[in-house]
């Protein structure tokens, strides 16, 4: 849990939803590594991408991981359905949110698939 959004007040808060595609390669990450990440977005420096189950932080590492958005309050339980979006609420803390919330959400997909591959890579 990324303590830092306790102490800054958000600029807006509303439900939304993570793609499955996104979502799927999340699960099957933290299925496989189940541990907090943390890794820069080499598109969005200085972007950096903080995980853990139970909610994703977008921080902004040259303003001292001041949050920029986060997305929390997953609604995964009793999910069957592989090809829907989970619902969750997104929290905005930066003016530059809108801009870089989507593109920060499939750069997150891809950062992990490519994390899934070079673990299956090792794995003999």
């Amino acid at each position: 849990m990324y303590e830092r959004l306790r102490d800054c007040p958000a600029l807006s808060e509303y439900p939304s939803r993570i793609s499955a595609e996104v979502w799927n390669v999340w699960r099957r990450y933290w299925m496989h590594i189940h541990r907090p990440t943390c890794f820069g977005l080499e598109s969005l420096p200085p972007m950096s991408l903080l995980l853990d189950e139970r909610e994703w932080v977008l921080v902004d590492s040259s303003l001292y991981d001041m949050p920029v958005v986060a997305w929390t309050d997953f609604q995964d339980a009793g999910r069957t359905a592989l090809h829907e979006p989970v619902p969750c609420t997104v929290r905005e803390y930066h003016q530059g949110a809108p801009k870089v919330r989507n593109q920060a959400l499939l750069l997150m997909a891809e950062e992990l698939e490519a994390r899934l591959r070079g673990a299956a890579r090792k794995t003999p």
